[in-house]
């Protein structure tokens, strides 16, 4: 295991220094109060693990790792250390999994296959003493690549009966040939936001609007911010401080109001044109009825004429 991927491993580490700290300074002040005693301490562990391509993506593999190793505890955090260098990741990741016998359960699935590779994995080191690691420090490095421009995009009708888990990976799959999937948001609401970077992602993912996805028809909009009318807006009277929604919920809310006024419209010209066919076939009736009154009057008219001739013989 390479030196700075070790070092890496230290930012999982650091809330457990901290506590150890002042565990160490409790004891040392003689402080038999046994309040910190009685606080049950949740069991947890850390675990590398190696065995996947380092071309991967970083955020897929994550999501991978995640409910591979799901059955083993709580994970609060997976850490997939970079070589910005090469442009690849490095070959071992952290993972601090929480739960009764967490390391016993991970160590088990050394040796199964994860989708195509086998992870290997193993205890990790205990490292204390970290705050310099330059990988971790990702695009605020200057060795690491200047990030591109992140877009948004908001999907809809993939299988909502899924586990998260399982929506999250289908969906970063379904749209990794549009660009990077640097994160995907599922709502409990059915709809998803993904993150994509990349030359014409968006335009990418829009085509596969319409698509199948495990049977099941996606609809793909994209979420464009709007300066113009954020410019247009007044400030609030109140100047007090408050909960303000996330930026997501309030795209959402807009669509929804958007899709109502346009479904109201489409409401309107089916009445309008119902009324118009209405119309039209009241005037064809109409019309059909004068012709065959014209025609009646035509044959009273002829037999008329017949019976005055046949009088006058």
């Amino acid at each position: 295991m390479d030196e700075s991927a070790i070092k890496g491993l230290n930012l999982l580490e650091l809330n457990d220094s901290g506590d150890d700290s002042g565990d160490d300074s409790g004891d040392d002040s003689g402080d038999d109060s046994g309040a910190d005693s009685q606080t049950p301490r949740i069991s947890s562990t850390t675990v590398s693990v190696e065995g996947y391509d380092t071309w991967l993506r970083k955020y897929p593999l994550k999501l991978v790792l995640e409910k591979h190793f799901a059955s083993c505890g709580e994970i609060t955090n997976i850490y997939v250390p970079t070589d910005f260098e090469r442009g690849i990741l490095k070959s071992v990741a952290f993972m601090r999994i929480e739960g009764e016998g967490a390391e016993e359960k991970a160590l088990q699935l050394s040796g199964t296959d994860v989708g195509g590779w086998t992870a290997i994995v193993k205890p990790a080191p205990s490292q204390k003493v970290f705050m310099d690691d330059p990988w971790y420090a990702g695009p605020r490095c200057a060795a690491a690549p200047a990030d591109t421009k992140t877009h948004r995009i908001r999907v809809t009708g993939y299988d909502t009966s899924l586990p998260e888990i399982d929506m999250q990976i289908a969906l970063c799959k379904h749209f990794s040939s549009c660009g990077y999937v640097s994160k995907v948001i599922v709502l409990s609401s059915g709809a998803a936001f993904l993150c994509l970077k990349g030359e014409r992602c968006v335009d990418k993912a829009l085509e596969l609007s319409r698509c199948n996805m495990g049977g099941r028809t996606l609809v793909v909009e994209p979420v464009v911010p709007r300066p113009d009318i954020l410019k247009k807006r007044r400030p609030l009277a109140c100047t007090t401080t408050g909960y303000t929604l996330p930026s997501i919920l309030l795209e959402e809310a807009k669509k929804e109001k958007e899709t109502e006024k346009e479904t109201e419209k489409e409401k309107e010209k089916e009445k309008e044109k119902k009324k118009k066919k209405k119309k039209k076939v009241e005037m064809e009736m109409k019309k059909k009825k004068m012709m065959m009154e014209m025609e009646k009057k035509k044959t009273m008219h002829k037999m008329k004429t017949k019976m005055n001739m046949y009088m006058e013989k």
